[in-house]
């Protein structure tokens, strides 16, 4: 195919040739030599390589995820999902608004306009707060410079009302028989079973010889976030005793009671006699005696014991604990004997 630098080509050398007479010619013709050579090289440029492509194309954008729902959200609070906004194209990318329509949701975009480059991403953050129970709907257009413009995102999200209940795991406590000046504890396990925050006013307990502690007033527990509440039995005398927890909170249910019972007993001291056969062995001068609280783990109590009795005063009563008991045989070297039969006696 012909092109006009190769028809100024083939006249410029016919006017080079024969233009030779005068400078003023020369001069004419090879200009339009220079001219006919740079338009062939324009036309040799535009037909050598067919079909490509001098635009960076359209910009293109992506949002994620394409729908955002806010289920169960409590009147008064507020629930936050993020949109991600990216250039999906193969050229710059304006973002240049978010508009939003639904009156019980918000957007945090970033600061806008903003310019992505190809892959880049922004975040646009929906929040929704209900000011009352019931379902919402809305939406949110995103503009930008892309050929597809606004791109929407639907939301929707519902209300619900806020409740507050607290609940207390046993709802009584019966401590049975207790020394007369000694102490027994048992706790409670208060939970908040509704879905807004439930606070403690104060804890009451009623009965001279019942008290609390670990759960104080100003407490503050979340949804389905628990706290314990220890209560102390301590009788100053024998008889029965009776009593209860009262724990005041802004729960629908306030004030959960707890009622308790118990015992007081009048102290008696309890003693442990051991009594053991002598060793035969030669070199023996004396006894230890070992004592624990679980089979086959002991403490010394006692060294050095001439004969073969021992009377352990120092056992507790009104715990009903067992004590388990062992001898040894030691020398003059200061050389045990292996333990001997162990004995056990459980005190009231």
């Amino acid at each position: 195919m012909d092109c006009l630098g190769k028809d100024t080509i083939r006249s410029s050398r016919r006017g080079f040739s024969q233009t030779t007479e005068t400078t003023g010619t020369s001069s004419l013709s090879i200009i339009a030599l220079t001219l006919g050579i740079i338009m062939q090289m324009g036309c040799a440029g535009i037909t050598s390589k067919p079909g490509t492509s001098t635009s960076l194309g359209p910009a293109t954008m992506s949002l994620t995820p394409p729908s955002i729902n806010f289920p169960s959200v409590v009147v008064g609070n507020t629930d936050s999902q993020a949109i991600i906004v990216t250039n999906t194209g193969i050229d710059t990318l304006t973002v240049t608004q978010a508009a939003l329509t639904g009156t019980q949701f918000s957007v945090s975009p970033a600061s806008l306009p903003v310019n992505l480059s190809p892959g880049q991403q922004t975040t646009v953050t929906v929040s929704f707060s209900p000011t009352a129970a019931g379902s919402a709907s809305g939406s949110i257009s995103i503009i930008s410079s892309a050929s597809s413009t606004p791109v929407n995102v639907a939301l929707s999200g519902t209300g619900v009302a806020p409740t507050h209940l607290l609940a207390a795991s046993p709802t009584s406590l019966s401590f049975g028989n207790v020394n007369e000046g000694s102490s027994s504890t048992l706790s409670v396990t208060l939970t908040n079973n509704g879905n807004s925050n439930v606070t403690i006013a104060s804890v009451a307990p009623t009965g001279a010889a019942f008290s609390t502690n670990g759960l104080s007033a100003g407490t503050s527990l979340t949804p389905n976030q628990s706290a314990t509440l220890n209560v102390v039995f301590a009788p100053t005398g024998a008889g029965g005793a009776s009593g209860s927890i009262s724990v005041a909170s802004n729960a629908t249910n306030s004030p959960v009671s707890i009622s308790l019972s118990g015992g007081g007993v009048q102290s008696t001291s309890y003693s442990v006699t051991l009594s053991w056969t002598a060793s035969t062995s030669s070199g023996v001068v004396g006894y230890d005696v070992y004592r624990g609280t679980s089979p086959g783990s002991y403490s010394k109590i006692t060294s050095s014991v001439s004969g073969t009795t021992y009377t352990d005063s120092t056992v507790q009563s009104g715990k009903n604990i067992t004590y388990d008991y062992v001898v040894t045989a030691v020398n003059s070297s200061g050389v045990e004997s292996t333990d001997s039969n162990q004995a056990s006696v459980t005190i009231p």
